[in-house]
């Protein structure tokens, strides 16, 4: 047998697995970022501050559905006990969050999903869905995926 022919064989099967490989890390990273999706609503419908200060990047900021702008520290500190607390007070109380419709996008260290976040909650004994549209910026630091930044749109109650 010829080297030759062998060391082709070799460089296109080697070349041909490339792109495979590529697919399927980029199918790998799209699960992490979904994941981490899920994680910062999970951790929101908890009231997780450990969880949120683990999710969110240094220097995070958020649009709100109201619009405004609040930094890590102020969003971390809208899940406090307190918080919380005021909310069952006032009839409301969150029972789930769900990432639906993802678009991913993944730009090295950098990568935007932007999802429809369908919350339950039962309000004044009555369950009811309430959809928001949200662009989630996330940046990889250390090896981990962080929400960086993120904008939260709510979406007009369907009329039925």
């Amino acid at each position: 047998m010829k080297p030759m022919p062998i060391l082709l064989s070799v460089c296109l099967l080697a070349c041909g697995s490339a792109p495979l490989r590529a697919t399927d890390d980029r199918a790998a990273t799209e699960t992490q970022l979904l994941a981490a999706t899920q994680a910062v609503l999970d951790a929101q419908v908890q009231f997780d501050q450990k969880a949120l200060e683990a999710l969110l990047a240094p220097g995070y900021l958020e649009i709100s559905p109201l619009g405004d702008l609040d930094d890590r520290v102020e969003v971390i500190g809208f899940y406090a006990p307190e918080a919380k607390a005021k909310m069952l007070a006032g009839g409301m109380r969150p029972l789930s969050a769900k990432v639906d419709d993802a678009r991913v996008r993944v730009f090295d260290d950098h990568a935007i999903v932007i999802a429809l976040d369908t919350a339950t909650l039962e309000v004044n004994d009555v369950t009811q869905q309430r959809s928001l549209r949200t662009l989630f910026h996330f940046r990889r630091i250390d090896g981990r995926w962080l929400l960086q930044t993120s904008q939260v749109t709510p979406l007009k109650p369907q009329s039925h």
